[in-house]
């Protein structure tokens, strides 16, 4: 009704109000706007198919329906939505695909591949809740499947790992021993401070780092094989501890003498300069390291 075109069809489910919900793609708009949005929302008579030469126009329900049996057929060569996975469970919630067991394992964060590419076009997260801010993703990233379906995934600061509520997180606080990345503190200025991790030692650590990376990421694919990859983790202290603002990491050997594979600055952070200091500590470090390097492109 805006006469804003987008696509749609990707999904659909059942909302909280008993309607029928369709995930929205605005077309020559970033990923980042995607939505669900209600039937009632939707003019469907004025939905213009994509047809080929020589094609038969074909009605906006019967695509839906080609839709729905395509994903059909996807759930038995090994891909689900969590509609499928709990078709017992009354409770509506989200379809969200799910990558593969056993993924390639070729790096943390690599380029995207258009194998892949069909099953992370959902944003799957609703929102993320991460010390005091509270974020709202941008892109999909496959955090477990029950999790997807909640309003809130709680994620601790200090060692990332993800939570399905805060009682869950209260009392992992009581337990969790860090108040700062692990790994060595390489840089301190004021209330500023640079932690280097080891992909391979701190395997945990690095792929739950990965998983909120993807959250605000578009054009890289998580992998689940975090030991070639240095990570620099920046973090701002004060007196509960020294809380991550943003990272880049990049291999420990690079064929094409790389210095940054990936770069992120948390959105509740972003704003602040960290952006830029993280890439100009990234040249410091080649520098020091006695190399001449680039960030990966695209990066």
């Amino acid at each position: 009704s805006s006469g804003i075109n987008a696509e749609y069809g990707v999904a659909k489910r059942s909302g909280e109000n008993g309607k029928q919900e369709f995930y929205i793609h605005y077309i020559d708009y970033n990923k980042r706007l995607d939505e669900w949005v209600d039937d009632d929302q939707l003019d469907i008579n004025k939905i213009k198919l994509p047809q080929t030469k020589n094609s038969r126009p074909v009605s906006p329900t019967a695509m839906l329906n080609k839709v729905n049996r395509k994903r059909k057929i996807e759930d038995t060569n090994g891909y689900s939505s969590s509609h499928s996975a709990n078709s017992d469970n009354d409770d509506p919630s989200p379809i969200v695909p799910i990558i593969p067991a056993g993924p390639p394992s070729t790096g943390s964060l690599s380029q995207n591949q258009n194998t892949y590419d069909g099953l992370t076009r959902i944003k799957n997260v609703q929102s993320i809740e991460m010390g005091r801010a509270r974020m709202t993703p941008w892109y999909f990233s496959p955090y477990p499947q029950e999790l997807c379906s909640l309003p809130v995934i709680y994620i601790c600061e200090f060692c990332l790992k993800y939570l399905k509520s805060k009682n869950c997180l209260k009392r992992h606080k009581t337990k969790c021993k860090l108040f700062h990345p692990p790994g060595n503190e390489i840089y301190r200025k004021n209330n500023i401070s640079v932690f280097e991790i080891d992909g391979r030692k701190n395997k945990n650590y690095a792929q739950n780092l990965c998983l909120i990376a993807k959250l605000f990421l578009d054009h890289k694919t998580l992998y689940y094989d975090t030991d070639p990859f240095l990570f620099y983790v920046m973090t701002e202290y004060d007196q509960q501890g020294l809380h991550m603002v943003g990272y880049f990491s990049k291999e420990k050997e690079s064929s094409e003498d790389y210095n940054v594979a990936c770069i992120l600055t948390l959105p509740c952070h972003q704003k602040k300069g960290y952006g830029r200091l993280l890439i100009e500590f990234s040249y410091l470090l080649s520098q020091v390291e006695g190399k001449l390097g680039s960030p990966e492109k695209p990066l």
